[in-house]
This record gives structure tokens, sequence and C-alpha cells, in this order.
């Protein structure tokens, strides 16, 4: 590994997102490779349908790649801030996390880069518990309106299916792994998807996720049909709207409410629209984040090297391979490729950098960004 400058890392805070794409912006005046994420396992104990890799879930990982390889290509971006560790459930296996997890998570922490660990939080404690030192935030996905949402759900595409038993006590182990690990220091970030199960449930699912697992922030996403969750229930424009409105009347305000993706921009010609960013960005520790997807990150399996514009796969598939290139060329080839050009908008102003794919396909397809960008140019300049 080369020796690189370690980075003073300031704590997580509604000041602090290293996550946040602007960032880039700000520090380079472009969109910037900063975050990469890994695909570390295809190996987990759930089947949940949302579950937006639910194709690739296997029962049996291959081989990784040597991590010499891995440490070479990240040795190569220069601006490397973040990195996030997802599966799969990253701690399932115990020779995964032996072989790769807690490898990249000593070079994060040797070279000063925030990490993020997307888990299920299921599983014994003391995991959890031997990484700590090395998680700036654990984020998990918090779903769950009804003990028999998780259990129907949670395991809604497992052909052999555990004893009803068997899931209500994963649900007791993520509530007090959750609770305890919180207790103890760990910054914990509960994801709500927002769809037709979520919609009745939201106060009791954000109030067991404050209260209950005393998490430190609660993020808020659309749901957006993509690979395996592309025959679910999402809501309607309209519908989400009303769903955030709702969320932000009865929110514990002292916890920290982040949004994500949201298909609302400040270039829509919309009252409506308009009158609810105004509230998003008016109301107490709430925040709204650019989507760092292609933007300023992208993913690698560890297994094949294989390199794909994380939410975008469905669309892009893979782009490249860290055998033969490097990730900052790769990601100077997706911003250039005709795909990202017509979706990479940047309005100052508001600090917003448009939609994503999934996004403009489902709510704007017909919108055209670019056109939207030049004429907020024109009347914020």
């Amino acid at each position: 590994m080369t020796i690189h400058q370690i980075r003073t890392k300031q704590p997580i805070s509604i000041n602090n997102d290293p996550w946040e794409a602007y960032t880039d912006i700000d520090m380079h005046n472009q969109l910037t490779l900063s975050n990469i994420e890994f695909t570390t396992t295809n190996l987990c104990n759930m089947r949940c349908s949302h579950c937006a890799v639910g194709y690739t879930l296997q029962t049996q990982d291959p081989d990784p790649l040597p991590m010499d390889i891995i440490y070479r290509r990240l040795d190569e971006i220069p601006h490397l801030k973040t990195m996030s560790i997802t599966g799969g459930e990253p701690m399932f296996s115990k020779k995964s996390i032996k072989q790769v997890v807690k490898p990249l998570l000593k070079y994060a922490y040797d070279r000063g880069v925030y990490v993020q660990m997307n888990s299920n939080l299921t599983l014994p404690q003391d995991r959890y518990l031997d990484i700590a030192e090395y998680i700036d935030v654990m984020h998990i996905s918090h779903n769950w309106g009804t003990l028999d949402e998780f259990a129907t759900v949670g395991f809604g595409a497992m052909e052999k299916q555990p004893p009803l038993k068997a899931k209500l006590k994963l649900y007791d182990q993520m509530l007090n792994n959750a609770q305890t690990l919180s207790d103890q220091g760990m910054f914990i970030s509960a994801e709500t998807m927002l769809n037709q199960s979520t919609l009745p449930y939201l106060t009791k699912i954000h109030n067991e996720i404050v209260k209950d697992m005393k998490c430190s922030r609660h993020e808020i996403h659309p749901m957006y049909p993509a690979d395996f969750a592309s025959d679910l229930n999402v809501l309607s424009l309209k519908e989400m709207k009303q769903a955030i409105h709702q969320l932000l009347d009865m929110r514990d305000e002292n916890t920290w409410m982040l949004f994500g993706t949201l298909p609302i921009y400040p270039c829509i010609k919309d009252d409506d629209d308009q009158a609810l960013l105004h509230r998003l960005r008016q109301s107490k520790n709430v925040t709204m984040r650019n989507d760092p997807d292609g933007r300023n990150r992208l993913n690698v399996n560890v297994f094949t090297g294989n390199v794909i514009v994380t939410d975008f796969g469905d669309e892009t598939g893979t782009i490249s391979n860290i055998k033969h290139d490097n990730l900052p060329t790769v990601f100077d080839k997706w911003l250039n490729s005709s795909l990202a050009q017509s979706l990479n908008c940047h309005c100052p102003a508001f600090k917003c950098l448009g939609p994503n794919v999934l996004v403009k396909d489902m709510y704007y397809p017909t919108t055209n960004f670019k056109e939207n960008e030049k004429r907020m140019h024109q009347l914020y300049n």
C-alpha cells in the first residue's frame, strides 16, 4: 500500500456528511471520484423482497480477487474520501470478513477514509463489536411496520422459509444490536423506503428507530422499481409528497433526518414542489442529499472486478473491470458517456445535481434537465 497523508476525520454530523456529492463541487469545482462501494459478498441470511441486489444473492461465494489488486486501484484514487461496504450481508460470512472486509476496513482506517457498512444488523453482536472502531456509519434498512411485514417481506424471496420463531428472533436481535451499539457510540443510520407498504406505518417506524433503536439518523428514500424490487408498489409523486409532509409533521426534531434521491427539484415549475422544498430546507435537523451514484461513486465487485454505476446497474451494466482499468479513468469515461451527460446538471443556487436515471425515467421521462439547468442559471446568475 502507498503511504497517504492521513486525513483528520471530523465526526459525522448534520454539518459533515462525507457522502454528499456536492462537497466535491465545493472542493474541486467538478464531479470527482471520492467514494468507492465494494460488494464483498453474495451471501445473506435474509431475502428481502425490496432488496436492490436480490438477483445476485447466492449460497456460496467464489474466491475474491487478490487484495493487492484492490489496494493498488484504491491507491490510484487521489481524492478518495469515503468507502461503502455492502453485499449481501457483509458480516454473514466469517471467511469474507477475514479475507476482504477487515482488510478493506484497515486500509480505510490507515488512509483516513470514512467507512459506511450496509448491514441488516441481525447477526450476533460480537461480530459488530469486532469491527466497531473502523466504522463511521452503520447503515441499516428499517421498513418494518409490523412483525408480520418483517417475517413475510424480509424473507419474501427465500425458497425454504425459516420458522417464524427464528425470524422474530432476528428482529429482536436487530433492535437489541442497534440499541446497544448506539449506546456505545456507534453512528447508526436507519433507512426507510417510501412505498405502499411503509406508508401506513411511518410514525411507528420512525418512533422505533429513534426511541427503541436509538439511531443517530433516520434516512428517507423513495423506492424506485429497479432490479429485484421492480415489481413492488411504488408511490405516485402526489403520494410521496404527502408522505414527506407527514414525516415532517410527526418526526422527532432532535434526530437528524436525511432525505435522499427525492424526485423534487428547484427547476420544476410546480408550486407544491417549491413549497415542500422550502419546508425541507427550513426544517430543523433535516438535510437533502444529492445521489452519490455516478456523481462521486462507483461500485466494485471484489470477486469479478466488475465496475458498475451502482443504482444505474440496470441501465449501464458493467462499464469496466479493475483488472485492466484504474478507477479514475473509468469514472471519467462514465462522466463523458451520453447517459451521464444527459443527467449531470448542476444548479449552484440550490446546490442541486439533478436526478439519476431511475428518477428521471419514472417521474420525468419527457423533462430536459439540461434545458432546465440553462434556465436556472439565467434566473439566478
